[in-house]
């Protein structure tokens, strides 16, 4: 029996060194995907009748701003959100909605509605808020779309400049403003914070790109206009932190 009791002693310590091991490898292993420009898997939001989020905390005490990422139609918010961790999570909460179609294998599209993408979103902001009382900025937070996410961001941006009063756009789009755009933006200029356009030079939108400028300047509200040389109509994960980070400290630093 003596031998039965060294072998169950052997077989703990082993265990025991395994555990220890796990413990010291994990960090490690984050480390090194950090070093080799990845993300850490983002976390899960619930959202009540919506599909649910993805998100990363904010850094420190105190409320912070969200950075709230519209994605494309037919891309995919999970791993669009993983990207967008790179650069944006020394801003504050970096929170990923989702559309409301899902295309199968992640996938998913806004269907051309802005008025779903309010519903979702304002329903994202509220949960985030329960989840993480008092550190979740209600105002002059940052809105950032891309592609069709970049016609629901202007849509929610133009109507709701007290919750978002700074964004980035990505292939912005004159036709995706309809209506007297030009009496709300006039009329709300000064709560529209700043604004940063981004499109690639070989962009079809970039000529649209370049007359919301121009619309936004008229009704004097703060914008700076980038078309980048060498770009289409996305950007390379491996060039998300040299093309993005430039804008959003412009964005952050309008209090």
């Amino acid at each position: 029996m003596e031998w039965l009791k060294r072998k169950n002693l052997a077989i703990s310590l082993l265990s025991l060194a395994l555990a220890v091991a796990v413990v010291l490898i994990a960090p490690a292993a984050q480390a090194a995907a950090a070093g080799n420009g990845a993300s850490p898997d983002p976390l899960h939001l619930k959202i009540p009748g919506h599909p649910d989020a993805f998100y990363y905390r904010a850094h420190g005490k105190g409320p912070k701003p969200v950075l709230m990422y519209l994605h494309g139609r037919g891309n995919n918010p999970f791993e669009d959100c993983r990207k967008w961790a790179r650069v944006a999570t020394e801003f504050g909460w970096v929170v990923c909605p989702q559309g409301p179609d899902d295309r199968g294998n992640g996938a998913r599209s806004w269907n051309n509605n802005p008025v779903a993408g309010k519903e979702i979103t304002d329903a994202v902001l509220t949960e985030l808020r329960k989840k993480y009382k008092g550190r979740v900025a209600r105002t002059n937070n940052i809105l950032i779309g891309f592609s069709e996410g970049a016609f629901v961001a202007m849509q929610l941006g133009l109507h709701d400049p007290g919750t978002w009063g700074r964004w980035l756009i990505l292939a912005a789009n004159d036709q995706y403003w309809f209506g007297d755009t030009e009496s709300e933006l006039t009329k709300n200029h000064r709560l529209y914070r700043r604004v940063f356009l981004l499109t690639g030079e070989s962009d079809g939108v970039a000529a649209n790109t370049k007359r919301v400028a121009d619309i936004l300047k008229k009704a004097k509200v703060p914008v700076k206009l980038r078309i980048a040389k060498g770009m289409g109509h996305e950007v390379p994960g491996e060039r998300m932190v040299s093309t993005y980070r430039r804008p959003l400290l412009w964005l952050a630093a309008a209090k």
